[in-house]
């Protein structure tokens, strides 16, 4: 273990206490993951031997956390097992959590409280604390229960990455696992369990008739930027437009000619800031350069609303 890292005390809550690792957990390590293999080799690579090796790893960049349960069942007391990996201080003060849980307490709820434990540490002051701006779990999309650990301590889906760790999965085999993130903000943080994160509305206004095919500018702009395409050759009227875009939560991409009152007034009739919107040109066969340009141009605009 580095000797250029603060130690915190035991953190205890109802029914688990959290603190660092130390060879006396050794035993009870070996026991709780090895009950715990087979559902654990879902999504990981458990090793019942390596917490000598945990523990001497020990830095400012990666600290590890284990949860013992208060009034202790069977062979061991050991809940759980977090790492905060990846750290990086500076600007960035970020980074990963990766856990593990242990029969035969899993599903009460104790390795929750333990987690929620963990997280206060790493948004707390140094030196008890981690300092933190923000933790990230990176979770596969078929570890549900994983998924909805995190989500029941509000913390919010953020992205998706493609092969992001070389894992097993519930089919057996290791391969490259694609993986949802989760995050939570020290600004955020105790949040509302399940708390839902409205998406940025991107909006954009291709000025022209419609492009009748999948080569034109509106309908790649709207593939690009991830939001419906609303064209005036598929709705009655500019209005039924305007009130398409209203109710949808991401924003949309209008095509077709539309006079700058009338514009102006269905965008913000829209809850959008007409100022804002970027309006292009249409285009019957627009590049993928092209059709990239214009959407960092819109998400360029957007980027400080609601800020």
């Amino acid at each position: 273990m580095s000797a250029d890292i603060a130690i915190p005390a035991p953190v205890r809550g109802e029914r688990v206490e959290v603190r660092p690792p130390t060879p006396a957990d050794e035993p009870g390590y070996v026991a709780a993951v090895t009950q715990s293999s087979t559902r654990l080799a879902e999504f990981a690579v458990p090793d019942p031997h390596n917490l000598p090796a945990v523990i001497a790893n020990q830095s400012p960049t990666y600290r590890t956390f284990m949860v013992h349960a208060l009034e202790p069942e069977g062979e061991h007391d050991l809940v759980g097992r977090a790492n905060v990996a990846n750290v990086v201080h500076g600007s960035f003060r970020s980074a990963t959590i990766g856990y593990d849980a242990y029969d035969p307490y899993v599903g009460r709820g104790l390795f929750g409280e333990g987690l929620q434990l963990i997280v206060d540490l790493v948004f707390a002051d140094e030196p008890q604390g981690m300092g933190l701006h923000r933790i990230e779990a990176n979770i596969q999309p078929t570890n549900v229960r994983s998924a909805g650990l995190v989500r029941s301590l509000g913390f919010q889906h953020e992205g998706f990455s493609r092969d992001f760790l070389y894992l097993p999965g519930r089919d057996g085999r290791r391969s490259w696992r694609d993986h949802d993130r989760y995050t939570m903000l020290a600004s955020d943080w105790p949040a509302v369990p399940y708390r839902h994160a409205l998406p940025r509305r991107l909006v954009a206004i291709v000025a022209g008739p419609p492009a009748f095919g999948p080569t034109g500018l509106a309908p790649q702009l709207a593939l690009e930027l991830g939001v419906p395409l609303y064209s005036v050759s598929k709705v009655p009227s500019t209005a039924a437009l305007f009130e398409l875009l209203r109710s949808s939560p991401v924003g949309g991409v209008i095509e077709g000619k539309v006079s700058g009152p009338e514009l102006r007034m269905g965008l913000a009739r829209a809850g959008v800031e007409p100022a804002v919107v970027p309006v292009f040109e249409p285009m019957e066969v627009a590049s993928k350069r092209v059709v990239v340009e214009k959407a960092l141009q819109v998400r360029a605009a957007f980027a400080e609303v609601d800020r």
